[in-house]
């Protein structure tokens, strides 16, 4: 029963992580029904640029906090430079390939200046100490991890239902037709969406980082594909649904690993991905809506 719980104290905890990268993965979606296949690596080409800064002699802290505001600059550039355009033109799918095209050239770009090597970070940047709750090892990071997940999801949740742009976010995600007769600024709000979402799955990529001590060229297209799964599984379009799907996810992993194999790990999580789509495509706690590439 002890190892169970470990288990699903490890898991909650690298779920929290997944759960940042998906609030921010899912916010796009409920603005504008359209899933963003470039998000990871716009937080990985970011996570470079602060590792270099650090190399240089800068704290890990201010280095990390500007590759925060420079993933979200990144995720504005996408959205202007790559999806506006073509969603102007009603050119969903394109906007779809274009967005991966421009993961793909991001992640060239990562492997032309810092190579395929992974970058390894020193240790001590968080206390990795851990509590002795019941026999159960419950570590100080892992709980920090649900900590930030959960206060920056109510955080958010807040800001939609206070703030005035919050209420242009709401108002876009549910017609944006409507939204613009009203006297909203469509295009700057959801160059906000996206901004947030490179500083909130850059949070999440942040607290990889203290976790695991190490970054990879290969980490952007893991973040957008388990902010995905984790979407699916929690409901697209619901912030709160993102924090229960990355959390559920990080525990399947846990017990995978654990019970099974490691090796069986993508074929459990990818069955589970299918299982979600044929039984309950809208997730655990998504409205019924039509998914667009």
């Amino acid at each position: 029963m002890d190892y169970f719980l470990q288990q699903l104290v490890n898991g909650t905890g690298v779920g929290a992580q997944y759960a940042l990268w998906c609030v921010g993965y899912g916010m796009v979606y409920q603005v504008l029904g359209q899933l963003h296949f470039a998000h990871g690596d716009t937080l990985v080409f970011a996570a470079f640029v602060g590792f270099t800064l650090i190399v240089l002699g800068m704290p890990f802290w201010i280095a990390m906090t500007l590759a925060t505001v420079l993933a979200g600059l990144l995720a504005i550039s996408v959205e202007r430079v790559v999806y506006r355009p073509l969603i102007s033109r009603n050119l969903v799918f394109m906007a779809f390939v274009a967005a991966m095209a421009a993961g793909f050239m991001l992640r060239a770009i990562v492997q032309f200046f810092w190579g395929v090597q992974p970058r390894n970070f020193d240790e001590g940047i968080l206390p990795t100490g851990s509590w002795d709750v019941f026999g159960v090892r419950v570590g100080y990071l892992p709980m920090l991890n649900l900590v930030v997940a959960v206060a920056i999801v109510i955080a958010f949740e807040q800001f939609l239902r206070r703030s005035k742009h919050g209420q242009a976010i709401v108002a876009i995600s549910e017609d944006r037709s409507t939204a613009e007769l009203m006297g909203i600024q469509i295009n700057r709000i959801i160059a906000l969406i996206y901004g947030f979402s490179g500083v909130i799955g850059m949070i999440g990529l942040i607290l990889y980082i203290t976790n695991f001590r190490t970054l990879t060229i290969g980490l952007g297209f893991a973040i957008t594909l388990k902010a995905f799964i984790a979407a699916i599984i929690g409901g697209i379009g619901s912030i709160r649904a993102a924090l229960l799907g990355g959390i559920l996810l990080g525990i399947t992993e846990s017990m995978v690993s654990a019970y099974m194999s490691s090796i069986l790990l993508d074929a459990t999580v990818f069955g589970l991905l299918i299982v979600f789509l044929l039984l309950m495509p809208n997730g655990l706690m998504g409205q019924k809506t039509q998914l667009k590439l």
